[in-house]
């Protein structure tokens, strides 16, 4: 049921009359000044710059003056309204309910939480901090603002009598007191001061209680890590530990997505985990098991080093591998941690555990996670296996649009939802049990026996967890054997527990240690915490091993602990390169992906006589594109040995790789390593291959973003809003495709598999936006600006200026895409910029409808629901 008001409008203008004269009459200079500004926030209005008004006859014209902006909004504006559920899917047994809409002045909702009432606490897409008492009597839930000055808060959690706030745009993490008792929360406290540079959504994400009442922040990757971190901190001496740096990636620096955990008070800080992208929210299970929900990067689709969105087991210490660029860790990586289940593409926003639901028991055993882009929440099941969890997940809930941006379970035990982000509609929504059916009781099976093992595992993994916030504890390496466990989760927490304690007690240990297993990751372990004096012992001791012996997981851990070995204590002497050489080329190649990445990059880096000869053949026989890129990649750290037939089998290459699929970055990818083997042959190269190489320069894609279409009209909200009922009806397929074409979406737009990859997926647009609103991206695109596709305007210490996108990050340039289409870029030396302001305009140009006909624009509008609708 859609609660609405049942109180006269016109009669709520008089009381709102009187009460306005009333508070300006009894407030003076500033303080009315004060209430004004909470005045223009509630009716959504942008204040003025406020003078000292204080005479009655100007409090009266302010106070008619707004009662007259509210009496025309109510008389002739028209209620907002979210999502039905008419259009919402619900698994068997339950149904949603709509408990509230966003009017106008309430902004867009992006996080919530429940207060000791059972009322919620609403954090504001643009400033400040709402409530809504869902215990009021009665057909209306009445909203409130609480707070007007923290800018975009993506957490909001009600914890010790305190309201905690991540502001993402305020920089920082909050703490919002009620001092007196009388529900207004007076006293602001700044807890953390943190460092987001960026305008990505990447920041400051949920807050969440944990069992042992600490506060978990969820951090992104463009939050920089305070240095007041508590030297107990588990996550630490974290590094890229790439061993050939792509020198095109973004974000040379050490920023990664980690959790961090506080006490009520925000005196002690300890950063429990880390290698994360944009994990929005954290959940911990029936067990005290830490669960957090991390996003893609959906740009690197068809290229190695996507990650899809996925579940993580977060323990403490642990490295999840998330890098800048090219650079992220592949899950082989033994010094990280593998994800618990991949989801693929989305938008992952809140987390909830279904043990604090009060449903049938098959659903209070998984994880409900949402989906923004997708406009769904899933059900994760949690299967036991070792000292950690696989998953299988199903659809749970699904709307269109329905773009979830937080979920929490409230005091009834039902699960509630809001939607909004993006300065879309927000509404409150809340999932029960169906009375009238029952949910099925069937789920899945897990074995007793794995259960059992399992808890005995997690069991002895959290008492390694343990071990890592105690140093100097000789007692503490009756962890040591458990490096040399199979159980990947259980090997990683012993290897962490290790590393805490002086390298004093046990590097004797693993430089004599005969087991390949755990003189490897104990290797590890010591590349990662020693000292360069260690690196040839560390040497040493991976010589005593014969490589082609060993089974497959302990290669990987021996070619990682030789990766670090150079990387952290120090390059190879000539006498060691000509012995590694022979230990790794054995391997290589390899039918093993993994082991032609590892050892590949190996002995590209020990510059092993004959690589590109022996790399070459893998771009012709492995299977993948995946493999084909990162081989390409490794071969352009090769400047020497390349042959007339390794030259023309790579630009052969370069020629058939411009068929390759994949996400935005793909092409300037390819472009890079286009480049960099242009800097590799010489000129002579380039004459005797030209014809070959004027093929491969050929762009992918050419011409003006508009078709030669005759011009009809230049449409505005205004000539289509009345036809937007008929725009879901049912059209032909190949009208709104032959649409899409001539408005020029497809050079721009993937849908389904259908155009390109420069701007947004639109393929499930409308399960995160109605009709009006695609309607109005398209005529106005400027209005909303996705801020991964807005440009910025950099303007330089010369006077000149630049637009354009970032696409490279170092400490000292920007690389900046100024043409979305042709991928054209810039480098600016940062000292060079003297101001920067977000630019206000999209790349996307408008009058694209305006060679199109209303029955054609319809086409295009049915087309885009529809097709969401039916992936």
């Amino acid at each position: 049921m859609v609660r609405s008001s049942a109180v006269s409008k016109r009669t709520l203008i008089v009381v709102q009359y009187f009460r306005f004269t009333r508070l300006l009459c009894s407030n003076q200079s500033g303080a009315t000044n004060s209430c004004l500004q909470t005045m223009y926030y509630n009716i959504n209005l942008t204040p003025p710059a406020m003078t000292h008004w204080t005479t009655t006859a100007m409090t009266h014209r302010i106070a008619l003056l707004i009662c007259g902006v509210l009496y025309t909004t109510c008389a002739f504006g028209e209620t907002r309204t979210a999502t039905p559920v008419s259009d919402i899917t619900v698994q068997p047994g339950f149904k949603v309910e709509l408990l509230r809409s966003a009017q106008d002045g309430e902004s867009s909702w992006i996080s919530m939480s429940f207060d000791n009432k059972g009322n919620i606490i609403l954090g504001l897409d643009d400033v400040g901090v709402g409530h809504l008492d869902i215990s009021t009597e009665g057909d209306e839930i009445p909203f409130k603002r609480i707070n007007n000055s923290f800018k975009h808060c993506r957490g909001v959690l009600y914890a010790h009598d305190s309201i905690y706030v991540s502001a993402t745009n305020s920089q920082g993490f909050y703490r919002l007191q009620d001092t007196t008792g009388d529900g207004t929360f007076d006293k602001e406290e700044l807890l953390l001061p943190l460092e987001y540079k960026s305008r990505f959504g990447h920041g400051m994400n949920q807050i969440t209680l944990g069992p042992d009442n600490q506060i978990y922040l969820i951090c992104g990757n463009d939050v920089v890590m305070p240095a007041e971190i508590a030297k107990t901190s588990t996550y630490r001496n974290a590094q890229k530990d790439w061993l050939l740096p792509n020198p095109h990636d973004a974000g040379h620096d050490d920023r990664v997505g980690y959790i961090l955990r506080m006490d009520p008070e925000g005196k002690s800080f300890h950063v429990i985990a880390g290698g994360l992208r944009n994990q929005v929210d954290l959940a911990f299970n029936a067990d005290k098991e830490m669960f957090t929900f991390d996003a893609d990067m959906e740009w690197d689709v068809g290229q190695p080093w996507y990650r899809p969105t996925r579940i993580n087991h977060i323990v403490p210490g642990g490295e999840y591998g998330w890098r800048w660029g090219t650079g992220k860790w592949p899950t082989y990586y033994p010094d990280s941690l593998p994800s618990t289940l991949d989801l693929g593409l989305g938008s992952p926003t809140g987390l909830v555990s279904g043990h604090t639901l009060d449903w049938p028991k098959r659903f209070q055993q998984g994880m409900y996670a949402a989906d923004w882009q997708n406009g769904r929440i899933l059900l994760v099941d949690l299967i036991p296996v070792g000292a950690s969890y696989g998953g299988e997940y199903e659809l749970f809930l699904e709307g269109a649009p329905l773009n979830i941006c937080d979920m929490e379970v409230g005091a009834d035990g039902n699960l509630y939802f809001i939607t909004g982000g993006r300065g879309s509609q927000s509404g409150l929504y809340r999932v029960t049990v169906d009375p009238s059916t029952e949910p099925t009781s069937i789920g899945p099976k897990i074995h007793r026996t794995s259960v059992f093992i399992g808890k005995h595992e997690r069991n002895r993994r959290q008492l390694y967890d343990s071990y890592q916030e105690r140093v100097g504890s000789t007692s503490d390496l009756e962890a040591w054997p458990v490096l040399g466990r199979d159980d990947r989760w259980l090997r990683f927490s012993a290897m962490k527990a290790v590393e805490r304690q002086p390298f004093e007690y046990w590097q004797d240990k693993v430089l004599d240690d005969d087991n390949p297993l755990r003189c490897g990751t104990g290797l590890i372990a010591l590349c990662r915490v020693g000292v360069p004096e260690h690196q040839p012992h560390v040497f040493y001791a991976l010589q005593r091993f014969d490589l082609t012996k060993l089974p497959l997981k302990q290669q990987l851990i021996m070619l990682r602990a030789y990766q670090l070995c150079f990387i952290r204590l120090g390059k190879p002497s000539d006498k060691q390169t000509e012995f590694a050489i022979a230990a790794i080329s054995p391997l290589f190649p390899s039918k093993h992906e993994s082991i032609n990445h590892m050892a590949g990059e190996l002995l590209v880096y020990l510059k092993m006589p004959g690589i590109v000869e022996s790399s070459i053949p893998l771009l012709n026989e492995v299977s993948t594109q995946y493999q084909q890129l990162r081989i390409a990649r490794m071969l352009m750290h090769v400047q020497e040995g390349w042959t007339d037939n390794s030259k023309a089998a790579f630009l052969n290459w370069l020629l058939r790789s411009r068929a390759m699929i994949g996400g935005h970055q793909l092409r300037e990818r390819l472009t890079n390593i286009r480049a960099d083997f242009y800097e590799i042959i010489t000129d002579d190269d380039k004459s005797a291959h030209a014809e070959l190489i004027e093929k491969i320069d050929q762009p992918i894609e050419s011409g003006d973003l508009t078709t030669n279409r005759p011009f009809v009209q230049q449409w505005k909200m205004g000539d289509l809003i009345k036809d937007i009922s008929v725009f879901s009806s049912n059209r032909p397929d190949e009208d709104g495709v032959r649409a899409l074409t001539a408005g020029s979406c497809l050079k721009c737009h993937k849908i389904g598999t259908l155009g390109g990859q420069i701007g947004p997926d639109l393929t499930n647009i409308a399960k995160r936006f109605n009709a009006t609103q695609i309607l109005e991206s398209i005529i106005e695109p400027s209005k909303v600006v996705d801020p991964k596709y807005s440009y910025s305007v950099y303007v330089l210490t010369d006077g000149t200026s630049v637009s354009g996108r970032p696409v490279g990050i170092s400490s000292k340039t920007l690389k900046l895409e100024v043409n979305p289409l042709t991928q054209e870029t810039i480098e600016v030396n940062r000292d060079d910029i003297d101001e920067t302001f977000s630019g206000k305009t999209s790349p996307m140009p408008s009058g694209l409808l305006d060679t199109l006909t209303k029955e054609e624009i319809k086409d295009l509008i049915a087309y885009l629901i529809r097709a969401s609708k039916n992936n």
